[in-house]
């Protein structure tokens, strides 16, 4: 997905920000790829930290990493629909009207829980019961707070 707001404009706004998401959001907006591994490793690494369970216990940080490198995907919005951008709806300038590529769901193709299971190598029963909260509330919920620090910083700063 494309922003609408320059890099230029990021750029300035990034500098008010955490260096964590300033990585993110430098990957995000200013397509500076080169921070993806930097992002991955940050973000497994934070949540390795809070983890008390089984993970923690056990030591798979490498399951970690796969997850966080998955939650950045979806974070990037790669799996958007390129027609609405994830809206789901298009704006005619008369009225909105359901998104006839995506057929009104704002995703290319969701990912399932069977295919974040797949991508991961791990049980389906146990991505249920153990990974699916830890990505998507955990992983999902801290590259959620970057994009709120570029909020605050674009109030902040603008």
């Amino acid at each position: 997905m494309r922003s609408r707001i320059s890099a230029q404009t990021v750029c300035y706004v990034l500098a008010g920000v955490s260096k964590e998401a300033s990585s993110y959001l430098r990957l995000k907006y200013a397509l500076e790829y080169g921070q993806r591994r930097h992002v991955v490793y940050h973000l497994a690494k934070r949540v390795f930290k809070k983890q008390k369970g089984y993970l923690r216990a056990r030591g798979h940080p490498w399951l970690l990493m796969r997850m966080a490198d998955v939650a950045v995907e979806e974070g990037l919005g790669h799996g958007l629909c390129r027609t609405c951008n994830g809206k789901g709806w298009i704006d005619t300038g008369i009225k909105r009207i359901d998104c006839f590529s995506c057929h009104a769901t704002g995703a290319k193709h969701s990912l399932g829980d069977r295919e974040v299971a797949d991508k991961l190598h791990l049980d389906l029963g146990w991505y249920k019961k153990h990974g699916k909260k830890l990505l998507l509330n955990n992983m999902m919920g801290i590259l959620d707070s970057y994009e709120g620090e570029l909020y605050t910083a674009f109030k902040e700063r603008l």
